[in-house]
């Protein structure tokens, strides 16, 4: 065999055997920083888990005080409403309990026996008051 050919072959066997020397070189650190990386991606996996937890309760404690608030606010506004509705509820029992105390005024200045029935039951009441006074 040709000696270049042999020599040759044992050169390209030493190159082939420094290729792999230098993979693994090289594979080793890369293969700690891989698992470094992995280890990092898990604990923030697992941070994510109870920040996504969280966000879950804070969305439904969110949900039922938006709820309580609507409840209040409706109540709140049904209160307003009626006592809106108070004053001219007030005006028309006011005016109702006008006009029939001066249909009764009317009718006992233009009957002469209710003004003395009015006059008989004052001077009752006001003896009346007077013994409680003494």
């Amino acid at each position: 065999m040709n000696s270049w050919l042999l020599a040759s072959i044992i050169i390209l066997g030493i190159a082939v055997v420094v290729l792999v020397g230098c993979i693994v070189a090289v594979l080793g650190p890369i293969k700690k920083i891989v698992t470094l990386l992995l280890a990092r991606v898990e604990g923030i996996q697992k941070q994510m888990s109870y920040i996504q937890t969280e966000m879950i309760k804070l969305t439904e404690t969110m949900d039922r005080l938006k709820t309580d608030i609507e409840f209040k606010k409706d109540s709140v506004q049904s209160v307003i409403h009626s006592v809106k509705n108070t004053g001219t509820v007030l005006n028309e029992v006011s005016d109702v309990s006008h006009d029939k105390t001066s249909a009764i005024m009317k009718k006992a200045n233009n009957d002469p026996q209710r003004q003395a029935e009015v006059k008989e039951w004052t001077n009752t009441v006001m003896s009346y008051i007077n013994r409680k006074a003494q």
